[in-house]
C-alpha cells in the first residue's frame, strides 16, 4: 500500500514516490515520471515547429506568437493559449540544454 483511499485509515508508505519512478531494473517499481514525460512530449512539438515549417501548427503558432520564425524567441503576448505556454516552457527547457535519453533523466 502506497496511500491511504480515505483520512481515517492509518497507512505507511512503503518507498518514496521518487523511488516508486525508479525502473524496476533498479529496485523501483517503474512508475512513469508524469512532469518529465510531459516535458519530453512538449519538447518533441518545439522540434517538429523547428524542423516542419510548412505545417499548420507551425503557421498558426508562428503568426500569433513567433513572426519572426523562431520559437526560441517569441514575442510577449497579453493573452496566450494554454497550447501556447506550454509550448513556450518545453522551449526554454531545451534552450537551458535539457537533455533526456530513453531510459535515463539526465
Amino acid at each position: 500500500m502506497w496511500w491511504a483511499s480515505n483520512e481515517k485509515s492509518r497507512c505507511w508508505a512503503m518507498m518514496a514516490w521518487n523511488r516508486l519512478c525508479y525502473p524496476k531494473g533498479m529496485e523501483g517499481m517503474g512508475f512513469r515520471d508524469m512532469h518529465l514525460f510531459n516535458l519530453a512530449l512538449l519538447g518533441r512539438q518545439v522540434w517538429r515547429i523547428v524542423n516542419f515549417k510548412d505545417t499548420l501548427c507551425f503557421k498558426v503558432l508562428s503568426a500569433k506568437y513567433f513572426p519572426e520564425g523562431d520559437v526560441f524567441r517569441p514575442e510577449r503576448c497579453d493573452k496566450a493559449s494554454f497550447t501556447w505556454m506550454s509550448i513556450a516552457k518545453a522551449a526554454v527547457t531545451l534552450k537551458d540544454g535539457f537533455l533526456w535519453q530513453v531510459g535515463i533523466a539526465v
